[in-house]
């Protein structure tokens, strides 16, 4: 971090100054700077121009306490990285993109729809409210739900084979 590139250099915002002054701060909390060097760094981040004016500020300090203006971008991780597999009920590892809809939510939610639209539409017998509850219910949770039931009967019948 000793460096930047010199396309990665620009003008500082006000924002990220703020960010810069936090990140100090939460140095000097955890004792990592004393008082003197905490108002020192925080005197010259707040004169700084330019994010590599802010570099060595942070040059001795770990890596999750530089600000974004700082800090290289980390590389791209595969979903399967952020996501952790977790084992699925027979035992296969199941990443979250692999797992879809959260059943127990959309059915949360069909509840909710119908106690708050869909009672007061059949209760007054409007057909035109009727009709348009059941096409958005349909829309928003029926095809959801059965769409997500059908790929996990796919999903245990590729494992069974």
């Amino acid at each position: 971090m000793a460096e930047l590139e010199p396309d990665r250099s620009y003008r500082l915002s006000d924002t990220e100054r703020d960010e810069a002054l936090g990140k100090l701060r939460v140095a000097f909390e955890e004792g990592r700077l004393d008082t003197e060097e905490h108002e020192y760094r925080s005197d010259v981040a707040l004169r700084a121009v330019n994010n590599a004016d802010l570099v060595p500020l942070f040059d001795d300090l770990p890596r999750r306490l530089a600000p974004s203006s700082v800090a290289e971008p980390e590389p791209a991780h595969p979903s399967s990285e952020t996501s952790p597999a977790v084992p699925d009920e027979d035992g296969s590892e199941v990443t979250e993109k692999d797992r879809g809809v959260n059943i127990g939510g959309l059915l949360g939610w069909g509840g909710f729809l119908l106690l708050v639209w869909g009672t007061p539409s059949f209760v007054s017998g409007n057909v035109y409210g009727i009709t348009v509850f059941l096409g958005f219910f349909c829309l928003m949770v029926v095809g959801p739900l059965v769409g997500q039931l059908i790929s996990q009967r796919r999903r245990r019948d590729q494992l069974g084979d």
